[in-house]
């Protein structure tokens, strides 16, 4: 019955005297039930609509969101996602529903990804990063995932969010190398005296070898003597001093070679570490900004090898010390101290590095770890040292804290997880052998630094036949031309034409000739040489180098000549 015919009902019986009082009671009560029927389906309807335009809200916030969702039931497989995602997929949405999330993660993190989805189907909200490969593309990724139950499907689903970290790990990489090169340019004075000291004795050696060797002869002497000792005796004052010469150069190279450690920037490469090898070479570094200030105190004991990279947990130590060299006077090294310890505990190794300085208030304590907070004047530091090395050692699954009282010193301390790989035990060795001597061949040097090209040349000449050129053109068209080398010596980093096009120009045409090459570097590389260095499998000699290990890496291209 609709709303019209109870009206015409109800007009019906009140115009009728005969019909009774019930029934038209039961007409008004019919009439108003059907009101708040109507009014009812009103509201229920609105409430649709508004549940509707929620739910179209919700599905525009969530297929546009900044970041990438994505639903993972528990075999990894996408049972939904957003647009962002699919955008970060490279794929569309409807083909990538149903497929195995695995294809897009790097091989090198299944373990971990597989082990965050476990957690989340069993219950657990977690967060991991790891990296994905999209397209011949390597995308750096955080994972926050949440458990969430769905009616359309049995057991729990991993709802995750896909946040992309690539530009923040660039970012962090730049602030790292800032900070790593203003740790070292605040050591640059210090090393500037430890490299002249040794360059000073070279200098000096280099002159009496000169002078030995031109000496005049005095007039009293006689003639017949003097030509049968003269030779022997400048040889050998000669040779003494250019003997104290090498060993300045090497000093100075090893100066060089522990500040390239800290200077140059390298792909995080986690594996066993020698906490103490690492230790002592971040000490040998801090030595120049210690010396005038404190007397460093090792107490180590033994210590297994933790799982890190080297070269940042070196930037870490290096931080902490020249950190604690700094909250020292200049003056009193006899009475002040910095006491690096080692130890063992239940969650790993143990280092600390504890000083006899100012110390740090209390109220500044809990911001010691924020990224630009410093206590230090303007000009002396970003503030970034202790951010960044709390980032580091986080990275490598440790942790740094620090306890200080004001005018009783700090002591800093790292945490770090110790490696499951067994350690290494040294094995006896016998004698070295003579080092090989390469049979005479035929050497091609192709340097832009025409002192050194000239001076390896002549180097050479006492046992090859040695050709030398700046230019790498040249060299090109003297192989063209059919010369033919045993070996190839070329600088990595040319300006006119460089190794790695050299290489690429003489494998294409005389590949024969290509494989015979051993580049040589300064050390200096720029993102292109560092990717070739990483991927071939020519031979790499740092300058400078001693002649036996040139000689080394001549053998066995001479040996097959």
């Amino acid at each position: 019955m609709t709303r019209e015919d109870l009206t015409q009902a109800m007009r019906a019986l009140e115009n009728n005297p005969s019909a009774p009082d019930e029934l038209r009671g039961l007409l008004r009560e019919l009439q108003r039930h059907q009101l708040e029927l109507e009014m009812q389906n009103r509201e229920l309807q609105e409430a649709q609509q508004a549940l509707e335009e929620s739910r179209n809200r919700y599905m525009e916030l969530y297929d546009f969101a900044p970041m990438a969702c994505v639903s993972l039931d528990a075999k990894a497989c996408i049972q939904d996602l957003n647009l962002t995602g699919a955008g970060l997929l490279g794929q569309d949405r409807t083909h990538l529903q149903g497929m195995p999330f695995t294809p897009f993660v790097d091989p090198a993190d299944l373990g971990r990804f597989f082990a965050h989805v476990r957690q989340c189907i069993d219950g657990e909200t977690v967060s991991t990063e790891l990296r994905l490969r999209i397209a011949r593309r390597r995308i750096d990724v955080r994972l926050h995932s949440a458990p969430l139950k769905d009616g359309r499907l049995p057991g729990r689903m991993c709802r995750t969010a896909i946040i992309d970290i690539t530009e923040l790990r660039q970012i962090q990489v730049r602030l790292s190398m800032s900070e790593r090169l203003a740790v070292v340019g605040t050591l640059a004075a210090g090393i500037a005296h430890e490299v002249n000291n040794p360059l000073a004795f070279l200098m000096g050696s280099l002159s009496l070898a000169t002078h030995a060797l031109r000496a005049p002869a005095p007039a009293t002497v006689d003639a017949e003597l003097l030509a049968s000792t003269r030779h022997l005796t400048s040889a050998t004052q000669a040779l003494e001093a250019l003997s104290h010469a090498q060993a300045g150069a090497e000093r100075i190279q090893d100066i060089v070679k522990d500040l390239g450690t800290f200077a140059r920037p390298t792909a995080p490469q986690v594996r066993s570490v020698d906490v103490e090898q690492v230790l002592e070479l971040a000490l040998k570094m801090a030595t120049v900004e210690i010396r005038h200030r404190a007397h460093v105190v090792r107490d180590y004991v033994k210590v297994p090898e933790v799982v890190a990279d080297s070269v940042r947990l070196g930037q870490v130590f290096l931080n902490l010390l020249v950190n604690a060299a700094q909250a020292i006077p200049e003056g009193m090294a006899s009475r002040h101290e910095i006491r690096v310890r080692l130890r063992t505990s239940d969650e790993g190794v143990l280092v600390q590095v504890q000083d006899t300085g100012e110390g740090i208030a209390p109220d500044v304590l809990e911001y010691i770890f924020d990224p630009f907070f410093t206590t230090k004047r303007m000009g002396q530091g970003l503030g970034l040292g202790l951010a960044i090395s709390h980032s580091l050692v986080a990275q490598m699954n440790g942790s740094i804290s620090v306890e200080s009282t004001p005018g009783g010193g700090s002591t800093f301390t790292v945490q770090l997880p110790v490696s499951s790989a067994p350690r290494e035990v040294p094995v006896a060795r016998a004698p070295r052998s003579p080092a090989l001597t390469p049979r005479p061949g035929r050497i091609l040097i192709v340097d832009d630094e025409r002192s050194f090209g000239v001076t390896l040349r002549l180097l050479l000449m006492d046992v090859h036949e040695a050709d030398y050129t700046p230019r790498a053109k040249e060299a090109l068209e003297w192989i063209r031309e059919g010369r033919r080398y045993d070996a190839i010596l070329c600088d990595l980093m040319m300006v006119e034409v460089t190794g790695r096009q050299f290489h690429e120009a003489l494998r294409e045409e005389l590949p024969e000739q290509a494989q015979r090459i051993i580049f040589m570097t300064g050390g200096a590389y720029t993102p292109n040489s560092r990717e070739f260095v990483e991927q071939t499998t020519r031979p790499l000699i740092t300058k400078p180098f001693k002649r036996e290990t040139l000689d080394a890496l001549l053998v066995p291209l001479l040996s097959r000549a």
